[in-house]
C-alpha cells in the first residue's frame, strides 16, 4: 500500500510540477530518517551529519526555488 500511494504520489506531482524540482526531493529522504530516528530510536546526530543535512537542504532550496 506506502508503495503504490508513494508512486502515485510521485507520479502526480511530476504532471503538476517540473520532475527535477519533484525529485530533488527525494535528496531529503535520509536526513529526514536520521532526524526521526533521533528520537524514537536514541540516535546520535554527529556534527558531520548535522552539516550533511544542513548542505542537502541548502541545495534542494536552491533547486527547489
Amino acid at each position: 500500500g506506502l508503495t503504490l500511494g508513494g508512486s502515485s504520489l510521485l507520479y502526480l506531482l511530476i504532471q503538476r510540477g517540473a520532475a527535477t524540482k519533484v525529485t530533488s526531493l527525494f535528496f531529503l529522504v535520509p536526513p529526514c530518517t536520521a532526524l526521526m530516528a533521533w528520537p524514537l530510536f536514541g540516535e546520535t546526530l554527529s556534527p558531520l551529519a548535522l552539516a550533511g543535512m544542513a548542505l542537502t537542504a541548502i541545495g534542494v532550496a536552491l533547486v527547489v526555488r
